[in-house]
């Protein structure tokens, strides 16, 4: 019975939207990582992501990714990604 007790939290964590900025390490077909500003990188599973919020996301590129942790804390399960403007000018 610890065993599901100690799965709930896990559970109830993968179920909650977080988000998590960094910079785009790589991306390949259905899968991207991000290195945060932490220094921690992270699997992000894009099937759910529309293609157009990241169409045209390079490497190094500054974004915030959205999702889900999956069941098993490996991996996000991206919902929507933002870009992010690092270089901004004055008027």
């Amino acid at each position: 019975m610890a065993g599901g007790l100690l799965a709930a939290p896990l559970a109830a964590e993968a179920q909650r939207l977080q988000s998590y900025e960094g910079r785009v390490q790589w991306i390949a077909g259905s899968t991207l990582i991000l290195m945060t500003d932490e220094g921690w990188s992270l699997r992000v599973d894009l099937t759910r992501v529309p293609q157009s919020d990241y169409s045209g996301v390079g490497l190094r590129d500054r974004i915030i990714v959205s999702g889900t942790l999956s069941q098993d804390g490996n991996y996000v399960r991206g919902l929507s990604i933002e870009r992010v403007r690092s270089d901004f000018q004055s008027p």
